[in-house]
């Protein structure tokens, strides 16, 4: 309850700095409510502009809709809409996601943008040796990795072959099969700081350790090339697993021998997938696989993949670890432009661990924007040189200690020991912390409550992000007390719905409507034979319309029949024959007609209940908005509004 009672207090909070335009000017009082005209003008221009026609709504006539919109907002705050734990919920979800690429540094985020455009035009080779260490290791257990990474790298430097220490030492389980040797590979298919490593390493160049969440990497930069993009392709494949003896492997090479020969001679691909390749995923749909680029497949499916010159094409059978393949090329696409590639491109940057360098360059630029200071004496971890260790101070793990020494403070605001002391409670997990867990929860805090504050400033930093984000409560507000009142309701009060339907009944009737059948006859003799019949007075009492189809379509179908009631502007064919509508006969030549004229009538409710509940929908919300209006003193300032004009 009181975690619900703050965020309240916040909202109250964002929405009285948001209440203070830049331009004081009132345009319109509600009761107490005051909106200025600056709000109004940035609504006003951009949706005054109709986009179908281009005519752009007079400002009275906005204005008057403008009003009915604040006074529904008004009315749900004063329902108590904003204080419903679902819509403190998702506005502060909304407000996160909208507030977070200003919590960014911009033009560091866009400097990481165009580094992985450029790198995208590259797919480079490299080989490692992994050194395994915890991300949270102690310093002296990171050293004991780094020494250890450092003296494999000697080796190599020494002149042992990569791959030989490798396959001794690396912690990497791949290892056994591929020496270290990753193959080719592009822009965020590794980890960051990896990605870095290669990136900016020459070509034969063994890299000093790089740090990665898994450990130390000792990295050998085997070739770089240009990228080749992307290519489509669909496959055939018969396995043939480790172990299998030599007479299966010789059965199955004669086998996609035999499917490449059909394939050659051209039977349909799709159907020689579904009926002989092993990757049952893939045949149901004709062995289709998706797109893919450099080091998404083993190295000699890839290879073959992207020497097919044209679409359609099929290689030779293929050999690879999994078993035989034959590869057939549906297309392929070379790198995007910029333009092209920067939305996909910053969605991968949000997800990688690039965001951060974006935060942390934020981070730096606040802490100097907002003077802040930090008490290095007073910090609760301190780094033991001698010994590489982080040591916690024990007055941190003393009970009812006093803790209130000043960690660092920024923008007339301390933060106290025993604020730390408070996050970390809340940080804890079951296991017991240990002194660089301090260390990093130190840091992680520091940059919370740095952002915290910018945060909520924001609205007074960035007007575009205030007014998005007015825009978002007061349409969320608008949404569910809507719902309630109208859509919801026209849809769930059943009595006021038939009632509504008994007293505009007139409203909703059938216009002239007919009644019968068609008759497509598919030769001029059948078109004779079904007239003699159904001119007949008694057709329809003795015989029926099945009857007339299986007389006439005993040796093959030459009639077909439809039956149904239809309005003018329905079928085009019933207009031209029945009300003579239409310049030009339809292009059925021998077609006739049997049935009636149904007068005008009222239509039943179940035969238009979607356009009574739409009507009834409108209904609802014009006698609330005059409620409303009855409701709430209502002011316009009549000299703003003509500034406006």
């Amino acid at each position: 309850m009181k975690k619900v009672c703050l965020i309240i207090c916040s909202l109250l909070i964002t929405f009285s700095s948001i209440s203070q335009e830049l331009n004081d000017e009132v345009l319109l009082t509600i009761d107490d409510k005051k909106i200025t005209k600056e709000e109004f003008q940035r609504i006003y221009n951009k949706n005054k502009t109709n986009l179908s026609t281009g005519e752009v709504t007079p400002i009275d006539e906005y204005l008057d809709l403008f009003i009915n919109f604040k006074l529904k907002v008004l009315e749900a705050e004063k329902q108590g809409y904003d204080t419903l734990k679902s819509f403190i919920r998702e506005f502060e979800g909304y407000k996160d996601q909208l507030a977070s690429p200003y919590l960014m540094d911009k033009e560091a985020n866009e400097k990481i943008i165009k580094e992985a455009y450029e790198r995208m035009q590259y797919e480079v080779r490299a080989s490692h040796i992994l050194v395994k260490v915890a991300p949270d290791a102690l310093p002296k257990d990171t050293l004991v990795a780094y020494n250890k990474a450092m003296e494999l790298r000697g080796r190599i430097m020494r002149g042992e072959p990569f791959e030989n220490v490798a396959r001794g030492s690396s912690d990497d389980p791949s290892v056994k099969n591929n020496g270290g040797d990753l193959g080719y590979f592009t822009v965020f298919q590794m980890i960051y700081p990896f990605e870095n490593a290669v990136y900016d390493a020459q070509i034969g160049e063994i890299t000093k350790p790089v740090r990665t969440r898994f450990g130390y990497h000792v990295v050998k930069v085997k070739d770089k090339r240009k990228a080749q993009g992307q290519v489509k392709v669909a496959h055939i494949m018969l396995t043939v697993p480790r172990g299998t003896t030599p007479e299966v492997v010789d059965e199955k090479k004669q086998r996609i021998n035999e499917i490449y020969h059909k394939a050659k001679q051209g039977n349909d691909f799709n159907e020689l997938a579904k009926e002989y390749s092993d990757d049952k995923g893939s045949a149901r749909n004709g062995g289709e696989l998706p797109w893919f680029g450099a080091g998404r497949m083993v190295e000699e499916f890839e290879k073959a993949a992207f020497e097919l010159k044209f679409n359609g094409e099929v290689s030779q059978p293929v050999r690879t670890s999994f078993g035989w393949h034959i590869i057939k090329r549906i297309d392929r696409k070379e790198i995007p432009t910029y333009e092209e590639a920067i939305n996909e491109i910053k969605r991968k940057v949000g997800r990688d661990q690039r965001a951060d360098v974006g935060r942390k360059s934020l981070i730096n630029r606040l802490k100097k924007e907002y003077n802040f200071v930090e008490y290095n004496e007073n910090a609760p971890v301190t780094h033991d040189t001698i010994n590489h260790v982080f040591v916690l101070k024990k007055e941190y793990l003393t009970k009812n200690a006093s803790l209130n020494k000043t960690l660092f403070s920024f923008l007339d605001n301390d933060y106290k020991e025993k604020d730390f002391m408070e996050y970390v409670e809340n940080q804890k997990s079951r296991n017991e912390l240990r002194p660089y867990d301090y260390k990093l929860l130190y840091d992680k805090y520091i940059e919370s409550k740095i952002l915290e504050i910018e945060e909520s400033r924001l609205s007074e930093k960035y007007p575009d992000y205030k007014y998005i984000l007015k825009e978002y409560y007061d349409g969320m507000l608008l949404f569910e007390i809507t719902d309630k009142n109208v859509w919801s309701k026209a849809v769930e009060d059943s009595v006021g719905l038939k009632d509504y339907f008994n007293k505009n009944r007139r409203s909703y009737m059938w216009d002239e409507r007919w009644k019968g059948s068609l008759y497509y006859c598919s030769n001029e003799e059948t078109y004779d034979k079904v007239a003699k019949v159904i001119n007949k007075k008694s057709f329809g009492k003795k015989l029926t319309n099945q009857d007339l189809l299986n007389q006439i379509n005993m040796e093959e179908e030459v009639l077909k029949i439809e039956n149904d009631i239809y309005e003018k502007g329905e079928n085009e064919l019933v207009d031209y024959m029945i009300w003579k509508k239409g310049k030009n006969k339809p292009e059925y030549e021998y077609v006739l007609s049997k049935g009636k004229k149904i007068q005008p009538a009222e239509k039943k409710l179940s035969e238009c209940k979607g356009l009574v509940i739409s009507d009834y929908q409108d209904y609802l919300d014009k006698e609330w908005i005059k409620s409303l209006r009855d409701k709430y003193n209502i002011q316009v300032n009549n000299s703003v509004l003509s500034s406006i004009k």
